[in-house]
């Protein structure tokens, strides 16, 4: 066989469509097994939510069609779980993992949608492992990035699908997922448009997006993303934090290119190092320079090609034209989480040894990351402690034991206000980013803080000018040993506030 057809992106299970199946079947089990185990792991070791998941805990009290610099439907989905089990940290770790499996059972069965065989299809799934953002980051701590890249993977395996059967249920189902994505994270825009374009650049794709059913599709993108947008317009200040963190100026912004390069290496740099070990290099440069023009190229195949260079035109063209800088890597998730894809139709569809290396180092960095996991508060550096090893529900204990429930609770930042409302399910929590609105009749305002409540700090002059608590009962504190490290103290700095005595 000639290293053209041995390397064609179009290639079908050897063992037949059944064994396909297994495989995916038994990928996405695996996910499932992994991420969640991982999940209890982390509840296990500690009852203290990290910054994203403080947010949400704090956040998920309202229903609002905004909250601050990212769209709103994570934020929906905490609150909707909340209403039948009330704040929990287990059901934010469960939803994490569950969104992980999602996006693990959409590569899977995109890669059964491109027809590859099984081992290809472990490339795929297992090459989620080498992109440390997903793998490690993810887990560790993000929400509304998880969901964004979750939500594009099933748009990606959506697309391919409709390709296949073009029914007007199939139109609506990219519609409703265009419109979650949108409502997800706005980087998800970014991944829409460059999969949009690559789609009508080939003639598969172009015959189904240039129809009248379409239309369904935008209509109810646009009626689900209609809504945020309004209230985006209302609170453009809230809105626009998020961009202003790339640092958008005139001119051009040759500075983002170097960072943009840079966070792609991050994130890509590791697996494409290692798909050396089941892809040839020169079998790269010739699909891309010989075969994505020809007629007989997998359509899918070259959707995810072309998709991938437009993704990264457009975000050429953003930084060239804002001045764009200071990328996240995580922000690049929804570019990048569908290269293994790309790389596994380019693999050797056998078992052969590169493969078997491959795996195992894959399923090596994934037991690592278990043990690191749990291992930021089992083995946090005693100088520099992690934020799971600080000792919330202990000091929250002391403070109820000695005032009860307050009516609302206040706190200079979202994770120590996210972290109080798990332990004061009941009380209103505000923050100094997230001041919602206090029951008007609240008897009992408790204000706490990490620092000192010293008159003249920043958070007393805001409580002071913002919510009018301008008489405030003596400082008290609060210590408990930190998780794991009992050798070492954190401290709470707690007073009442005298509603009869707010500023109107």
């Amino acid at each position: 066989m000639d290293n053209d057809q041995a390397f064609r992106p179009t290639l079908r299970t050897a063992s037949g469509e059944k064994r396909g199946l297994d495989t995916t079947v038994f990928l996405i089990g695996g996910a499932l097994a992994y991420f969640m185990l991982n999940a209890v792991l982390l509840g296990l070791v500690s009852s203290t939510a990290e910054w994203d998941h403080a947010e949400q805990l704090l956040l998920g009290q309202v229903w609002q069609l905004g909250y601050n610099s990212q769209p709103p439907l994570y934020t929906w989905i905490v609150k909707a779980l909340f209403l039948l089990t009330g704040p929990s940290l287990a059901v934010l770790l469960a939803l994490k993992a569950l969104l992980l499996t999602l996006l693990v059972a959409a590569v899977a069965l995109i890669g059964r949608e491109l027809k590859l065989s099984p081992a290809q299809q472990w490339i795929a799934v297992l090459g989620l492992a080498l992109i440390p953002q997903i793998v490690w980051e993810d887990q560790r701590n993000f929400t509304h990035t998880v969901l964004a890249v979750t939500v594009a993977a099933w748009t990606l395996f959506q697309l391919l699908r409709l390709r296949r059967a073009p029914s007007i249920g199939h139109y609506l189902l990219l519609g409703l997922l265009l419109g979650l994505g949108a409502l997800s994270k706005y980087n998800y825009g970014l991944f829409a448009a460059g999969l949009g374009l690559a789609a009508l650049s080939l003639p598969a794709f172009r015959a189904v997006l240039w129809s009248a059913r379409a239309l369904l599709t935008l209509g109810l993108a646009g009626a689900l993303l209609l809504p945020h947008l309004v209230w985006v317009g209302g609170h453009l200040s809230k809105a626009q934090v998020g961009f202003q963190k790339l640092e958008m100026g005139a001119g051009l912004g040759f500075a983002g290119l170097s960072e943009l390069g840079a966070g792609i290496l991050a994130s890509l740099g590791a697996l494409l190092l290692l798909a050396m070990l089941v892809v040839r290099p020169q079998h790269i440069r010739q699909h891309i320079l010989q075969r994505i023009r020809q007629r007989d190229t997998e359509p899918g195949v070259a959707l995810l090609l072309r998709g991938w260079i437009a993704m990264l035109l457009l975000a050429l063209l953003m930084i060239l034209t804002t001045g764009a800088r200071d990328f996240q890597e995580h922000w690049l998730q929804p570019l990048t989480f569908f290269v293994p894809l790309l790389l596994a139709c380019w693999a050797e569809p056998g078992a052969g040894r590169g493969f078997q290396v491959f795996r195992s180092i894959a399923l090596v960095v994934l037991l690592g990351v278990s043990i690191a996991l749990p291992g930021q508060a089992l083995l946090a550096n005693p100088e520099r402690p992690s934020r799971l090893n600080l000792p919330y529900a202990e000091l929250a204990a002391q403070i109820r034991a000695e005032i009860g429930a307050p009516e609302v609770i206040v706190a200079p930042s979202d994770p120590l206000a996210g972290n109080l409302r798990l332990h004061f399910p009941d009380a209103r929590v505000l923050s100094q980013r997230n001041p919602f609105a206090a029951p008007e009749q609240a008897s009992q305002w408790l204000i706490v803080s990490e620092q000192p409540l010293q008159p003249d700090s920043r958070f007393m002059r805001w409580l002071t000018a913002e919510l009018g608590l301008n008489r405030l009962a003596p400082s008290r504190q609060v210590s408990a040993p930190l998780h794991w490290m009992p050798d070492q103290a954190h401290r709470l700095y707690w007073t009442l506030g005298d509603p009869e005595a707010r500023r109107p």
